[in-house]
């Protein structure tokens, strides 16, 4: 179900970086961005507290907004195509996120899955989680890449999979944007993927996946074998405060074609945004711009660490966790995609296992949808499988089960937090555990009894912290 909050208003929008103020891109970082974020963040006094990653204070989060809100009017979003500024006024800011839509779904049949506002603590209004999102992400073998596919759409716990395995090659020749074979490669992974949920017994999964560079090549797999309206592709605000002519065609296009679309804020802590608190402010605008520029049928939390690359550092999970809950406090927005997108553990390790739960404990509790299934950085070769989205479902549930406060969970992740940290400060965690050939039987596509073992460990001491995960 797309979203419908404001009807029509988009070109009119798209039509400012047309006729805004002149910014070139080389000078928007240093003499727009930059200089405000600061100041702004200052003003509000938006501090990071290593030992607050699960937002407890509503006052914290309605100072947040407001400095997100403030950097956003005063910031406004850079068209890249045009190097002209789009900006909005408050009031009607407030108007569209008035007017949001409360509810989306995605899928279809009996595989239809939709998700509702949900508010902090909140256990008795649906699922918990919300939602349970698996992620395949980064370059997967040709001879195993059914089976990757098939170890998610076999776990009955996952609402929705972005199958985001990268096609690498087509007859031997490497895929490169722009070029027939990053269409090939589209249409070889649609297929794949369709055939696998066929199969499986559940067709109407939804696809989330934004594989391809180019909208082109994501046009091509546009069919009737082919995407669905119950599939959702990515349109973004880009890093940061950014976009341009081809987001746009996308949204535009996915729109018309009647499929859903997703963002996700993104804001790299260590990289132009600053440290945690800037990089929560900008992650607060990210949010505000997409509604003003895409409306996307479902938004996700993907904050990173820039200099090495983890999304479930205590630098991201507190820009995803405050930003999350600030803007779900303020806008009555269906459940987000909740942090720890993808592991920076390889998914044959314990590490790969305590991430995914403390991404899923504070996105449970916040009433987030859970995130999980890749390792190494999503950059590794084959690191993907069911069994970690599934264990971040059986980790809501059981958050969901205990009742969790705010305050509890943030004690709990602050208990977690020493299993794989110490990791992500060396900058060697990536190197920990195996790959999907590793953990899988590849003749019957589930996990041997020693990556069991593993998984088992970890629930068995998350009991032992008084998660009742069963």
């Amino acid at each position: 179900m797309s979203n419908t909050g404001s009807k029509g208003r988009l070109m009119e929008v798209w039509s400012r970086g047309e006729t805004g103020p002149v910014c070139f891109n080389t000078e928007f970082d240093t003499k727009r961005f930059w200089p405000l974020l600061k100041s702004i963040t200052k003003k509000y006094k938006i501090e990071y507290n290593p030992n607050h990653i699960c937002p407890t204070d509503d006052s914290e989060l309605d100072a947040l907004w407001n400095a997100g809100m403030e950097f956003f009017l005063e910031c406004g979003i850079l068209n890249v195509s045009t190097e002209r500024l789009i900006l909005f006024q408050e009031q009607e800011v407030k108007k569209v996120l008035e007017n949001v839509h409360r509810e989306t779904t995605l899928g279809e049949g009996k595989e239809a899955c939709t998700l509702r506002w949900r508010a902090p603590e909140s256990y008795d209004d649906g699922l918990n989680p919300a939602g349970a999102l698996g992620r395949i992400l980064g370059p997967i073998s040709e001879d195993i890449y059914e089976k990757v596919c098939w170890s998610y759409a076999q776990e009955p716990l996952i609402d929705f999979v972005h199958f985001q395995g990268v096609v690498f090659e087509i007859n031997g020749t490497a895929v490169k944007p722009f070029s027939p074979f990053e269409l090939a490669s589209e249409q070889k992974r649609v297929a794949i993927v369709k055939d696998v949920c066929r199969r499986a017994g559940r067709p109407g999964l939804s696809d989330g996946a934004s594989m391809p560079v180019t909208t082109q090549a994501e046009m091509s797999a546009a069919q009737t074998w082919g995407v669905k309206q119950g599939d959702v592709r990515h349109v973004y605000v880009m890093p940061h405060m950014r976009t341009d002519y081809d987001q746009m065609c996308r949204k535009y296009f996915w729109d018309e074609y009647g499929a859903n679309t997703w963002g996700i804020l993104q804001s790299f802590v260590g990289g132009l945004p600053g440290g945690p608190a800037t990089s929560a402010v900008n992650g607060m605008a990210d949010l505000i711009a997409y509604q003003m520029l895409y409306e996307p049928t479902v938004c996700g939390l993907w904050s990173s660490d820039a200099l090495y690359f983890t999304n479930t550092s205590k630098y991201a999970l507190y820009v995803d966790n405050f930003c999350g809950a600030a803007f779900q406090r303020h806008v009555k927005y269906p459940a987000l995609l909740g942090g720890g997108w993808q592991m920076t553990a390889g998914i044959g390790s314990e590490e790969y296992f305590w991430e995914t739960a403390c991404g899923a404990i504070g996105s449970t509790t916040l009433g987030f949808c859970t995130s999980g299934g890749t390792g190494h950085q999503s950059g590794g070769l084959d690191q993907a499988c069911g069994l970690g989205a599934r264990f971040a479902a059986e980790v809501g549930r059981a958050v969901g089960k205990a009742r969790l406060t705010r305050k509890k969970a943030n004690e709990l992740m602050l208990q977690i937090f020493p299993k794989y940290q110490p990791g992500i400060d060396a900058r060697n965690l990536h190197k920990k555990g195996g790959d999907f050939r590793t953990v899988y039987d590849l003749k019957t596509v589930q996990p041997k009894p020693e990556y069991l073992a593993i998984y088992e460990k970890v629930k068995s001491e998350l009991r032992g912290m008084g998660l009742p995960i069963d």
